[in-house]
């Protein structure tokens, strides 16, 4: 049976499995297990600090985070090359550790562990220290039981994302920029870092979730020349944070995404889950934002239309008695990409958009004098005479509609026979034909609507009795 701290060891990969890091840390374990406590204990503080060392040793960014010093060579000559003497490695992390945890204004340029309370950390990392150094050198006499083990492990789960360049925050964000930069090359990064990564990050992020993320998106965003964060390519880069189990990660990541209609429809579109997750982090985010981006046709724009339709129908579905005239108004377009189910039509029947998009915002349609079919010619012979034609073929027909559409051709039959010029006798013909089509096609729930007598609209009835479905124009 695993203990605990190997299951945090196997949750949250600390070290690389090649690291001696990792050898240590395995010994301990043994030794914990066959009740060694105070080799358990050595192993595991040597493992401890051997982390710490290679991450500074490996740090991509170290030259970065000392660039204020005006030695151009300190990183390297100051510190690599101090850590990589396996004889006072461990002395010289300590006073790396040491001088961190100064105030800033009294920080030495070595000082490189960035740490929220210094006092804390330096309190905590001593104590354990002297322990280790009461072990190593018999200085006098130590109990080093199940529980002081334990302890340490302890400290380790709480502190070690702590012990970073530049602190914990600032390299989880590092790290997270230089994933997503490479990661399609992993042989330049190790794309299942992302989990670890946000692990760490849970534990130093406290409060700050949002703002984490957004100066990470700030900042991919400034190498990203489309500006669209989530491609094909980085799905999963992305899935791994989103599916975090961590609640403040998810928080700070949804408040970011639902943020701007930019970065939420980009995420949508790949992971519809966002829609979810942003309701549950604000249950006014439909009402006060997403509504508003509904109504903007510039962001469903070629590939995205059919989002549109996946998010109209999940909005009204939770909200019926959403304000949907100014989504509607420009969004009419769309009806060509729209690919309807029964849920779809369904929801959108209930809550009138096909007559909304037919009667109120094309009620050009219906006016039939000569006059005005010459005003809105443009219109009749255009895609949005197309998109009225298909809303007629998804809308629930009702008696409204039959009087409506009756209406319309009784006015321009009587029209028609006033009508001398030869342009707009075409244009009258052209609407016959256009409702002919739109009758015939729809026959079927014409007949179906309940307790209707189709002998008390002539128009409708005539065409019904004449086409054929079948062979229809």
């Amino acid at each position: 049976m695993k203990l605990q701290i190997e299951k945090w060891v196997d949750e949250t990969k600390p070290f690389k499995e090649s690291d001696s890091a990792h050898d240590f840390f395995e010994e301990s374990v043994r030794c914990y297990k066959i009740g060694a406590y105070k080799s358990a204990f050595v192993m595991s503080y040597l493992a401890f600090k051997t982390i710490v060392r290679n991450r500074i040793l490996e740090c991509p960014y170290g030259k970065e985070a000392v660039s204020s010093n005006p030695n151009p060579l300190f990183w390297e000559n100051e510190l690599i090359k101090k850590l990589d003497n396996d004889d006072s490695w461990e002395s010289f992390l300590n006073n790396i550790v040491e001088a961190s945890c100064a105030d800033e204004k009294n920080r030495k340029p070595i000082g490189i562990l960035h740490f929220t309370n210094g006092e804390q950390t330096k309190s905590a990392y001593n104590y354990w220290r002297d322990i280790r150094n009461d072990c190593v050198h018999a200085k006098k006499q130590v109990t080093i039981d199940s529980s002081t083990v334990e302890s340490f492990w302890n400290y380790l789960i709480d502190n070690l994302n702590k012990f970073y360049v530049l602190g914990g925050e600032q390299y989880t964000l590092k790290e997270l920029e230089n994933i997503y930069k490479y990661y399609s090359y992993p042989d330049i990064v190790k794309p299942e870092r992302v989990t670890a990564i946000i692990n760490d990050l849970n534990v130093t992020i406290k409060n700050k979730s949002k703002d984490f993320f957004h100066e990470l998106f700030t900042n991919l965003r400034k190498n990203e020349p489309s500006k669209l964060l989530v491609k094909e390519s980085n799905i999963n880069y992305w899935k791994d944070i989103l599916e975090s189990k961590h609640e403040i990660i998810i928080e700070g990541i949804i408040e970011e995404i639902s943020a701007t209609p930019f970065n939420f429809f980009n995420f949508y579109k790949h992971f519809p889950q966002v829609l979810e997750l942003a309701i549950s982090v604000d249950s006014k985010f439909i009402v006060e934002r997403l509504s508003d981006w509904l109504g903007e046709p510039f962001y469903f724009l070629d590939n995205n239309q059919k989002m549109f339709w996946e998010l109209l129908v999940e909005t009204l579905d939770r909200y019926n008695g959403i304000y949907i005239d100014k989504i509607l108004y420009r969004t009419i377009a769309l009806i060509a990409s729209f690919e309807p189910d029964d849920r779809k039509l369904r929801i959108l029947n209930q809550n009138n958009i096909f007559k909304k998009y037919i009667f109120e915002q094309s009620s050009w349609f219906f006016k039939t004098d000569s006059n005005s079919q010459f005003d809105n010619y443009h219109k009749l012979v255009s895609d949005e005479s197309h998109y009225i034609e298909c809303c007629f073929n998804y809308l629930d027909w009702d008696i409204k509609c039959i009087e409506t559409l009756n209406s319309a051709l009784d006015s321009l039959e009587y029209s028609m026979a006033y009508r001398s010029n030869p342009a707009s006798s075409h244009n009258g013909k052209f609407y016959q034909r256009k409702c002919k089509r739109i009758i015939c096609n729809n026959k079927e729930k014409i007949l179906s609507i309940p307790n209707i007598d189709l002998s008390n609209y002539n128009r409708i009835s005539k065409i019904i009795n004449e086409c054929d479905c079948s062979n229809n124009e």
